[in-house]
């Protein structure tokens, strides 16, 4: 799959837009900020530990520690586990071994369903951190509890213990197991282990894998949607429509790949079928969840078409315009996007002038600094 651009040519920078022919009649729609963040805030401020947990999930990790603890004091189980998190790994405020991890056992203690799962992660983070031996044990206790009172990232936790005979014998019958337990459960890295040990039992079950994994995306394992998206890249073959829908839900799904190959995907497809926005959003989501190559490409684009703006071409206004408008975007690019579409339509350019258009039905829809609040 390739990205790249021939450093210098602003013909080739704009074949990968869809300028030419008639523009989409939808204009394509940042991902969904946070969504309900006043609802949440005044349900915190009326004394819903949950929705104080949930404002901590979205808070710089100093004010988070507000928010969990404000959350515990409210009878919110994963709040206190998630405030003990902090204090035990020395996040947002000063560390305390000892009360961060009796905080993990008595969040355990009261609600294992939601907090056991968080004290055996939090103790595998600490221990990296800090670059010490990991304690096995602890951590399977804490997976133990958690797993036995439903949760499913518990019993996730559970089976890489007996997988990689962490402080129990190695069983991987009773890893798979629990891996199933909690892909049925709804963990989508459950799916995606499941999947795994099928695929190195029975390389013949293709089928069933395939069917673990899709689970595994659509409960939001990133990888999971990562390893069905190679598959269709080998694969080669297929129905188109279906493949699109596969990449487009992988990448919703914080898969990079999934990003890249609908872009390559739409960029061959007839100028109709493309949303106006579409494939340089698919470019910057991409680039935020880590790809490299949408990186450099879109470093490229600008350090290109920038220059050529400056010296009056109308079409790379419109390009750099294109990329600031669409999303995931900040309020200021948004509103230097637009101004360079105007501009690129003042000066003669038909397609910068739909765009325009279609970026001005974009303002009602709230700028978003990333994928935060999708990924999962």
């Amino acid at each position: 799959m390739k990205t790249s651009v021939a450093a210098g040519s602003l013909g080739v920078l704009l074949s990968f837009f869809s300028w030419a022919g008639a523009l989409s009649a939808r204009a394509d729609t940042p991902p969904p900020a946070c969504e309900g963040a006043e609802a949440l805030a005044r349900a915190c401020d009326a004394g819903e530990g949950a929705a104080c947990s949930q404002r901590g999930l979205d808070a710089p990790s100093e004010a988070a520690r507000g928010f969990f603890q404000r959350a515990c004091a409210l009878g919110d189980g994963e709040g206190c586990a998630r405030h003990a998190l902090l204090v035990l790994v020395g996040e947002g405020g000063a560390r305390d071994a000892v009360a961060g991890l009796q905080g993990l056992r008595e969040a355990c203690e009261r609600t294992p369903e939601r907090a056991c799962a968080l004290g055996a992660a939090a103790l595998a983070e600490d221990a990296r951190r800090r670059s010490t031996p990991r304690e096995f044990e602890l951590e399977a206790l804490f997976a133990q509890q958690g797993c036995h009172a439903g949760d499913a990232r518990a019993c996730r936790l559970f089976g890489d213990v007996f997988l990689r005979g962490q402080a129990l014998s190695e069983d991987s019958g009773k890893a798979f197991s629990l891996y199933t337990r909690a892909c049925d459960a709804g963990d989508g890295l459950g799916c995606l282990a499941e999947a795994s040990l099928l695929g190195a039992w029975e390389p013949e079950a293709t089928g069933q894998v395939s069917a673990l994994l899709s689970r595994g995306c659509d409960l939001g394992s990133a990888e999971a949607c990562s390893r069905l998206v190679r598959q269709a890249l080998q694969a080669r073959a297929g129905d188109d429509a279906e493949r699109r829908a596969l990449y487009g839900r992988a990448c919703e799904h914080g898969a990079a790949l999934g990003c890249l190959a609908l872009y390559d995907a739409l960029r061959g497809a007839p100028e109709v079928a493309r949303a106006s926005f579409e494939l340089p959003t698919l470019l910057k989501r991409a680039c935020q969840l880590g790809e490299a190559r949408a990186c450099t490409f879109l470093e490229d684009v600008s350090r290109v078409a920038g220059p050529a703006c400056e010296a009056g071409s109308a079409s790379s206004c419109g390009v750099l315009g294109a990329l600031l408008v669409s999303s995931p975007r900040e309020a200021r690019e948004a509103e230097a996007g637009r101004s360079l579409l105007r501009r690129a339509c003042a000066a003669g350019d038909a397609a910068s002038c739909g765009l325009s258009d279609a970026a001005t039905r974009l303002e009602r829809v709230p700028p978003s600094d990333g994928l935060r609040c999708r990924v999962k």
